[in-house]
């Protein structure tokens, strides 16, 4: 069995660290992304809550009390549902750029 020259450990150690630095650059940018949407939803859900308010400070009766209530109770669920849907398919590009990286760095079998 032949022994692994330094140049061969050397390659492989720098292989190693690659993958490792390829790895955080693609956790860190999934990280961002989904920060991202966190804080464009924060930004949102606060705009329609003070847009709801003043819309509440302004009703003249139940019914458009109502009519706002319903508004925003629907608006929010597909909102809901959206800032979900858009948290997933960050971590799925995470996870694919993962995996990525990780099929990159095996070692090839010639």
């Amino acid at each position: 069995m032949a022994m692994p020259t330094d140049k061969t450990m050397m390659e492989a150690w720098k292989r190693q660290l690659d993958a490792a630095m390829r790895l955080t650059e693609a956790v860190i940018e999934g990280s961002q992304r989904m920060r991202e949407v966190q804080i464009e939803a924060a930004a949102n859900a606060h705009a329609d809550a003070v847009a709801t308010q003043k819309a509440l400070a302004g009703a003249s009766g139940p019914d458009e009390l109502m009519r706002i209530q319903t508004e925003w109770l629907a608006a929010n669920q597909r909102k809901s549902v959206e800032y979900w849907r858009r948290l997933y398919e960050a971590a799925a590009e995470t996870n694919t750029q993962v995996m990525t990286c990780l099929r990159e760095s095996m070692p090839k079998s010639d």
